[in-house]
């Protein structure tokens, strides 16, 4: 989208002198902005005179979010709306900074509308491992990701690779050699390492991988052998990076410090129980650990302290029923899923999940009450809205700082973004 803004602004640009810059001795003015009502992603232009040819000066605030300035001219400044950029009163101001003048704020308020939309992101639905852009990119059963703090997405394959994407949806292989059975992938604290849980058999085989930027997340190896068979998944802890991973088969969860791996431990909160094939996920304040049994469709949730490096209490059901698949909305036992995937959660404490088997994504607010966010139990690859939309087995979830949500719609081979203000 932001090369498509980028051409489309050189256009608009070509008959005026983007060379000039502005101008602080002489008064800045503006005139309107257009379009007059829209929504997240919204191209907003904003005419005027002494605008200048510096990006960096420039501060345009829609509503109660600051709005990203992708070009500007002497007479015209080019941003992009933020989802949410809806102020406390239900008026949107529009308010430019530029330099170090005052701020000017529109008499004219722009009409937000809020957006409800399942789109797909990238991906063209065909069975493959190509790059390029998201029209022309192919997958291969994409399961887990993550979100760097540039917004690029990171996806690894089941049995392929590790994808990055970026935020035009552009997609590029990192490394596409099969190690074991992918079953997830979460960043360090820091953001410089990339840890990946592998499903393979004998404890000679390392659990979890890493891989650090420098390389570009290019080179995995391992951190810890001897320690368990068949990792199912891993997560870092976003307080004091601590590394969790699960075990197939009695769903233990092993952790250690990122400092000293060797040094690992097996936490004896979780129930122990022959052939589970179980998750793991944290809560973004790194205060409540979830775990997710997938043969058995339930999901737990447990208090951690990142302080003490340790859980406290027991764990609790969060939603679900053991044993028993279905696909029911209710409170905590009382619903049903059917192969509960990833799940991540937002600022307020809902947890989001990819229901895999009913092909939907669920939603489960802090007092356990489970309704469906997106999809329409529906098997297929339908956008528009989000009740309406259809999915195909999706397994991998994340969600980004404007609580925009991102899908790895496995058997549709494509990535999905959901966007529900």
């Amino acid at each position: 989208m932001l090369l498509l803004l980028s051409f489309g602004f050189c256009i608009s640009c070509s008959n005026d002198d983007t060379t000039a810059e502005h101008d602080p001795s002489k008064p800045v003015l503006f005139e309107k902005f257009s379009p007059e009502k829209g929504g997240s992603t919204t191209q907003l232009i904003i005419t005027g005179s002494n605008f200048g040819n510096d990006t960096t000066l420039i501060k345009v605030q829609v509503g109660n979010r600051k709005a990203k300035v992708v070009g500007v001219s002497p007479t015209k400044i080019y941003a992009v709306v933020r989802a949410r950029s809806v102020d406390e009163s239900g008026e949107t101001n529009i308010q430019v900074t530029i330099g170090n003048n005052k701020p000017y704020t529109f008499e004219k308020k722009f009409d937000y509308e809020l957006m409800q939309m399942v789109s797909t992101f990238a991906g063209k639905g065909d069975q493959g491992q190509a790059d390029g852009s998201p029209l022309t990119a192919t997958f291969d059963s994409p399961t887990w990701m993550t979100l760097d703090n540039d917004g690029t997405l990171y996806v690894i394959e089941e049995y392929g690779g590790l994808r990055a994407i970026g935020q035009d949806g552009s997609v590029n292989t990192l490394f596409a050699h099969t190690i074991g059975r992918k079953r997830g992938i979460d960043f360090s604290v820091t953001k410089d390492t990339l840890y990946m849980g592998i499903d393979q058999n004998g404890k000679d085989n390392p659990p979890v991988y890493y891989m650090i930027r420098d390389n570009g997340f290019s080179n995995p190896r391992g951190v810890v052998r001897g320690v368990s068979e068949n990792c199912n998944g891993v997560a870092v802890n976003p307080v004091d990076g601590y590394i969790f991973w699960t075990q197939w088969n009695d769903g233990m969860v092993y952790y250690c410090d990122p400092k000293n791996p060797s040094d690992y431990k097996l936490a004896d909160t979780f129930n122990r129980a022959n052939g589970l094939e179980s998750f793991c996920c944290w809560g973004r304040n790194g205060r409540i650990f979830y775990r997710i049994v997938k043969g058995r469709h339930m999901i737990y949730r447990c208090a951690y302290d990142p302080v003490a490096h340790k859980f406290v209490g027991n764990e609790e059901v969060l939603a679900g029923k053991w044993g028993e698949a279905g696909f029911e909305n209710g409170s905590g036992e009382e619903a049903r899923f059917w192969d509960p995937w990833q799940l991540v959660d937002d600022e307020d404490g809902n947890v989001y999940v990819a229901d895999r088997g009913n092909h939907v994504i669920r939603k489960i607010t802090p007092e356990k009450v489970v309704s469906i966010y997106a999809g329409s139990h529906q098997q297929g690859l339908v956008n528009g809205l989000p009740l309406r939309a259809s999915f195909n087995h999706p397994e991998g979830i994340t969600m980004d700082k404007d609580g925009v949500i991102y899908v790895a719609d496995r058997d549709n081979r494509v990535i999905r973004k959901i966007v529900i203000e």
